[in-house]
C-alpha cells in the first residue's frame, strides 16, 4: 500500500525521463553524423571502461518495445531528448528526415499510448562539426541553436506542447572547460566556461521567443541542475557561506534566467579577475525572456561550512556520513527540503523536478526480478519531501523519475544503475524492477483517491 504522504494532486504529472546520447545507440545510422560525445568517448582513458554510446540501449531500434515498458508503468508523461546530429547532420542546414521520421514515431507512439512527451532540445550532444568551429565560444553558436530548435519546433509542435531548451548548461560548460571531464575536455580556463554560458543563456533566450511564435499554445522552460548548497550548521558564517556557493554555482544559471541578471557578489568576483565575457543589457532582457515553467534536477545536496581559505566563494564542502549510492553521492532528503522551501519563496513560475533518482548496483536474481528496496526507500523518502513542500504551498506541476532505463552514464560509463527497468548490456534485455512497479503504484493511487 502507497503511503499517504505519496498521494499527489490529480493533475500532478508523474514521468521518467532520458537522453539521447545516453540510450539510443545507432551511431552512424540513417544520416545521424558524430556529436561530441561520440569522439569524446573514442579517446582512450576518458571513460570509464572505455565504454562508449555507440548502442547504449539500442533504443533506436526498440522504440516500440520501451514505449509499451513506458505504459506498464503507467508514466503518465515522458521525457527524452532529441539528437541535433540526427535532425542537422551538418549542424546547420540540410535536415535528415530520417531523423524527424524516428522521433515522429517515438511522439507517435507516445500519444497513442496516452503519454504526454516533454522535449528536451539540448542534452549536451553537440555535432562535432559545430565544435570543430568553435562550439559554444563561437557567437555564431546561438543562431546554430536556434536554426535547429525552430527545426524542431516547426516538426514536432503540432503534437508536442512542452519543450526544454537546455538541460543542465552547469555541467556541460564547467565540466567541459573547467574539470575537463567532458568534452570539449579544457581544464581551468574559466574565461571560456563563462563565455560558452552566456552564449547557452542567450541561445535559450532566442529560442524562447522564437517558440512563442511557432508554438503559441505551447509551454517551455530550462532544465537546471540544483546540488543545492545548504549550511552545515546555523552559524551566520556558515548561512553566508553557502549563499555566496548557490550564487557561484547553480545560481549563476537560475538568477539569470529567473531574475534578469547574474548573481552580484559572484559577478563582482569574475570582474575583478578579469574573467568576464562583454555583457549588455540586451543580452540579460533577452536571456530572462519569461519561461512557462523551471525545470530542476536534484540528486543530493552539498552541506557548506564558511572557509576563508577557499578562493573566490569561502565556502568549503562537508560531507555528512550518510547513505551513498554508486556514483558515490550522499542521500539527503532534508536537502531536497531545503532546496524546494527556497523555490517557494523566489520562483513565480511552476516548477518541474525534471530528474531525481538514484544509482544502485542492481542485480536480477535467480528469478529473473530485480528487487531494489533502496531505490523504493529513496523514492519515498524524496516524494514524501515534495508532497510536504507543495501542501505548504510549492506549486510543483510534476515529477520525472532518472531514468526510465539503466544507460551510459557520461564519463562513468555504464557504472551506475538509474534505472526503473534494468537493462542487460549484453542481450539489452529490459526487466521492469520492483522500483518501477512501486512508481506504477504511487501514479495508479494518485487516480484512486
Amino acid at each position: 500500500m502507497v503511503s499517504k504522504e505519496l498521494i499527489f494532486p490529480k493533475n500532478f504529472v508523474f514521468g521518467a525521463a532520458t537522453a539521447a546520447y545516453q540510450i539510443e545507440g545507432g551511431r552512424g545510422e540513417d544520416g545521424k553524423s558524430d556529436s561530441i560525445w561520440d569522439k569524446f568517448c573514442d579517446i582512450p582513458g576518458k571513460i570509464d571502461n572505455g565504454d562508449t554510446g555507440d548502442v547504449a540501449c539500442d533504443h533506436y531500434h526498440r522504440v516500440e518495445e520501451d514505449v509499451a515498458l513506458m505504459r506498464e508503468l503507467g508514466l503518465e508523461s515522458y521525457r527524452f531528448s532529441v539528437a541535433w546530429t540526427r535532425i542537422l547532420p551538418e549542424g546547420t542546414g540540410h535536415v535528415n528526415e530520417k531523423g524527424v521520421a524516428f522521433y515522429n514515431k517515438l511522439i507517435d507512439g507516445l500519444l497513442a499510448a496516452g503519454i504526454k512527451p516533454l522535449v528536451t532540445c539540448y542534452h549536451w550532444d553537440l555535432p562535432q562539426c559545430l565544435q570543430d568551429r568553435g562550439g559554444w565560444l563561437n557567437p555564431d553558436s546561438c543562431n546554430w541553436f536556434l536554426e535547429y530548435a525552430e527545426t524542431l519546433f516547426k516538426s514536432f509542435g503540432d503534437r508536442v506542447k512542452d519543450f526544454i531548451t537546455f538541460n543542465e548548461p552547469f555541467v556541460f560548460t564547467d565540466f567541459g572547460y573547467v574539470t575537463g571531464s567532458f568534452p570539449p575536455g579544457i581544464k581551468g580556463d574559466y574565461r571560456a566556461k563563462l563565455l560558452a554560458a552566456h552564449n547557452v543563456l542567450k541561445s535559450h533566450g532566442k529560442a524562447v521567443r522564437l517558440f512563442r511564435k511557432l508554438v503559441p499554445d505551447g509551454r517551455i522552460g530550462i532544465t537546471l541542475d540544483y546540488a543545492y548548497n545548504t549550511p552545515a550548521t546555523d552559524k551566520p558564517e556558515d548561512i553566508a557561506a553557502a549563499a555566496r556557493a548557490n550564487e557561484f554555482w547553480a545560481g549563476w544559471y537560475f538568477e539569470p534566467v529567473v531574475f534578469g541578471h547574474y548573481p552580484v557578489s559572484a559577478r563582482k568576483w569574475f570582474q575583478e579577475q578579469g574573467l568576464m565575457p562583454a555583457i549588455s543589457e540586451e543580452d540579460m532582457q533577452l536571456i530572462a525572456e519569461p519561461i512557462d515553467f523551471l525545470g530542476i534536477n536534484h540528486y543530493f545536496c552539498n552541506y557548506i561550512v564558511a572557509d576563508k581559505s577557499v578562493p573566490r566563494d569561502e565556502a568549503r564542502q562537508v560531507f555528512p556520513k550518510r547513505n551513498k549510492t554508486d556514483m558515490g553521492w550522499p542521500v539527503t532528503p532534508d536537502g531536497f527540503y531545503d532546496m524546494l522551501t527556497y523555490f517557494r519563496k523566489v520562483l513565480k513560475v511552476p516548477l518541474l523536478i525534471t530528474e531525481n533518482g538514484i544509482a544502485l548496483n542492481d542485480i536480477v536474481n535467480i528469478h529473473g526480478k530485480v528487487e531494489d528496496y533502496d531505490r523504493i526507500d529513496y523514492l519515498e523518502q524524496y516524494l514524501a519531501v515534495l508532497n510536504r513542500a507543495i501542501a505548504e504551498g510549492l506549486d510543483c506541476r510534476g515529477y520525472y523519475y532518472w531514468s526510465l532505463l539503466d544507460n551510459f552514464e557520461w564519463a562513468a560509463g555504464y557504472r551506475g544503475r538509474f534505472g526503473l527497468v534494468h537493462v542487460d548490456y549484453d542481450t539489452l534485455k529490459r526487466t521492469v524492477k520492483r522500483s518501477g512497479y512501486f512508481y506504477r503504484d504511487v501514479i495508479e493511487a494518485k487516480h484512486q483517491q
